[in-house]
């Protein structure tokens, strides 16, 4: 039976000194509902998308996402739980699966994201917009090449235009939105990792 798809977006980065406040989250999450609800017109598994902010630790079930929304990499999840020889952090944001719990931690960076990195700086525009394009590609890695096998690695694939993209040489822009490959490489993974992947919710609130 479809279910309804999920996101839990927890935020640790306040308002981003006012930059990024209440309004703004739930534009971003808005946005976000529109560009998985893309995603899901191809899909059996799911047949409804709900974003929220500061979800509970109890909350999410195989199948959902979860994705923490960071100042900067120095308060990286990652950095913090996904331990090994060398970890590199993404421009915006990071995936990678924690070896304890066995479950994917995305994560972005606002200050990077609607400030260009810099901290005095004033807030890029189409900043919700840019939020979500950076969200929805990392839960793209989530579910697509963050455990093995993989489906499709995210930074190979030939999609110029899509936010599943090699962001490393080509970051994304403030105005971005998926296109059609993005949304096909979600529903082949939907069907190919049909008991969904473990999210790791050891940081959300309880």
């Amino acid at each position: 039976m479809a279910q309804t798809l999920n996101v839990y977006l927890i935020n640790k980065a306040g308002d981003l000194k006012g930059l990024f406040k209440d309004d703004a989250r739930k534009s971003s999450a808005a946005l976000l509902k529109t560009f998985f609800e893309a995603t899901i017109k191809g899909s059996t598994k799911y047949n409804a998308v709900a974003v929220t902010w500061d979800g509970k630790k109890s909350q999410p079930v195989l199948g959902d996402f979860v994705c923490y929304v960071l100042t900067t990499g120095s308060d990286s999840v990652v950095a913090q739980h996904a331990t090994g020889d060398s970890i590199t952090l993404g421009p915006s944001g990071t995936t990678m699966m924690d070896p304890v719990s066995k479950g994917v931690i995305s994560e972005v960076y606002m200050r990077s994201i609607v400030q260009g990195g810099d901290e005095r700086a004033l807030a890029t525009a189409n900043k919700e917009n840019a939020v979500a394009a950076c969200i929805f590609h990392e839960l793209g890695h989530n579910l697509l090449d963050a455990t093995t096998p993989n489906v499709t690695n995210v930074h190979k694939m030939t999609n110029p235009d899509g936010l599943l993209r090699d962001t490393d040489s080509s970051r994304l822009k403030p105005d971005e939105t998926p296109n059609a490959t993005d949304n096909a490489a979600f529903v082949t993974g939907y069907g190919r990792r049909g008991a969904g992947v473990k999210q790791f919710t050891d940081d959300m609130p309880t």
